[in-house]
């Protein structure tokens, strides 16, 4: 039996503390239905308190805190609830956390984080040089404060040594299942995908994404020339044609824009083309031919292949899953 340690702590997303545990007890009372032992024994984990407030209507009331001595085997790290703006505040707290987490992993614990719940991983310094992920809408600020780390911004589960990572939101319950899976077998990660209803098996959170741009860097250059992608990307526009509008040789232009947006100017171009062929998509008024025509792409299968590389999913079946339906 693996004991689990779920860390709640008072910015602690309180619907992930509840799934996760919901979904562990789960997989517990699968084992016995067909008698087998119990592969889990779950505890909540204070930070700082044993009664922690949610913010919502309820309470968590943990077994112990971090600064009680106990052995453990997994240590889940929950996403924060608020937004990037209040990162430092939380993670300067929540200090504590990040020193326990690294010692924990120095004493063989497997480590998991879920969505925002990596802030604290990359804080500690285990996540350099390994892959990672976290909610797409972070991952921007993540790379931004820890270069070191190799982010992995489409992918919904990342598993490197001892550390398992999930994505965004919801999506971050498949970091959950593939440990059940790795603990209890297919068979039961799969029957509980089921009774929860979660897509089991997916592989990227690119539908989620809503790229707005790689704009935290201080490249003045890099900005227009973003800038002037943004306003002509539904033309033909080439790599040196921006390079010329920023005075730079193509080479050194490639290499800056790289350097400060982590994409080359092909991929800044196909990602923002990419945005805005999804809001028409979701509109539903245009069928995808004109999409792919509005947005600068001559070729359809050109357009199809682009998409789904970036998104996980075909323009039509993006389409069928997002668009706008009236309500009546």
């Amino acid at each position: 039996m693996k004991h689990i340690s779920i860390i709640v702590y008072e910015d602690a997303m309180p619907t992930a503390v509840s799934t996760v545990t919901a979904l562990l007890s789960s997989a517990n009372e699968m084992a016995l239905m067909n008698g087998r032992p119990l592969p889990f024994h779950i505890e909540l984990i204070g930070v700082h308190h044993k009664e922690v407030s949610s913010g919502l209507p309820m309470q968590f009331c943990c077994s112990r805190t971090l600064t009680e001595k106990f052995d453990t085997d997994v240590v889940i790290v929950a996403p924060m609830k608020s937004g990037q703006e209040d990162v430092n505040a939380i993670l300067t707290k929540n200090a504590v956390l990040t020193g326990w987490i690294l010692k924990k992993y120095e004493q063989k614990c497997e480590i998991i984080s879920l969505c925002t719940g990596a802030y604290f991983l990359a804080e500690s310094g285990l996540l350099d040089h390994m892959p990672a992920t976290s909610h797409w809408n972070a991952i921007e600020d993540l790379q931004y404060r820890y270069p070191l780390i190799d982010f992995k911004p489409d992918h919904v589960v990342t598993h490197s040594k001892a550390i398992i990572t999930g994505g965004g939101g919801f999506s971050s319950l498949n970091a959950i299942l593939y440990f059940i899976e790795k603990n209890c077998g297919k068979e039961v990660a799969i029957s509980l995908s089921k009774f929860y209803a979660l897509d089991y098996g997916r592989s990227s959170q690119g539908i989620f994404t809503i790229f707005s741009g790689q704009r935290r860097h201080n490249d003045d250059e890099i900005h227009k020339a973003q800038s002037y992608i943004e306003k002509e990307f539904t033309t033909e526009i080439s790599v040196e044609q921006i390079a010329s509008q920023v005075n730079m040789s193509r080479r050194n232009f490639i290499r800056r824009f790289k350097n400060a947006t982590s994409l080359n100017p092909i991929e800044y171009i196909q990602r923002v083309k990419v945005e805005a062929a999804k809001k028409a998509l979701e509109s539903g008024e245009h069928n995808i031919a004109d999409v792919t025509y509005s947005i600068g792409y001559n070729d359809l299968k050109t357009f199809r292949t682009v998409f789904k590389r970036i998104t996980g999913l075909t323009p039509a079946d993006y389409r069928n899953k997002y668009k706008s339906q009236e309500i009546d």
